[in-house]
């Protein structure tokens, strides 16, 4: 590593790593759930999905305003640059997909008029009027989010346990 960067993430991206996997997992699965519900029921767990995705937003903005102000542990250089590489790009995407997710939300919920059906609860207007290209994007954005955290936690699951190497450590308040 490098002697200006440090070995650990700050408690605040160790925070909002944590509370924003969370959320994203949590979206994902109302959102796998949503997929097979109908009626009022549906209706109550969309409008739970779209305000907890816009508060993963403002998180996610945050993140990206600590990523780019707070110092950040290098890669490790005894990394091949196959997997330095890899490991930007999982990163980036990481970064990148739920910020695409929250706008086709927002999007299909604001220009495409979904949230007023989501508010008023009526199941066959948002049924009827749902097929809009946002929410093909969201649709398509959280498939790729979920095989590039699949990729992230297969790759900490190697490094903590086959590697040994503390990769895992830097993002945890653990001692190293």
């Amino acid at each position: 590593m490098t002697s200006s960067a440090p070995e650990k993430y700050s408690g605040a991206i160790i925070v909002l790593h944590w509370l924003g996997a969370l959320l994203i997992i949590g979206l994902l699965i109302v959102g796998s759930l949503l997929e097979d519900m109908t009626g009022a029921t549906k209706m109550q767990l969309l409008a739970f999905h779209y305000y907890a995705g816009l508060a993963t937003g403002v998180l996610f903005l945050a993140r990206l305003v600590f990523f780019f102000i707070n110092a950040r542990p290098a890669a490790d250089p005894a990394w091949p640059k196959w997997q330095a590489t890899a490991s930007k790009a999982v990163e980036g995407l990481l970064y990148l997909l739920p910020l695409i997710m929250v706008a086709s939300g927002m999007i299909a919920m604001l220009a495409f008029g979904l949230g007023d059906y989501v508010q008023s609860g009526d199941y066959e207007g948002y049924q009827a009027a749902h097929r809009v290209w946002p929410m093909l994007v969201h649709s398509l954005t959280a498939n790729l989010l979920i095989a590039a955290l699949g990729l992230h936690v297969v790759a900490a699951l190697y490094h903590h346990f086959v590697q040994k190497d503390q990769i895992f450590n830097r993002i945890t308040f653990r001692k190293a």
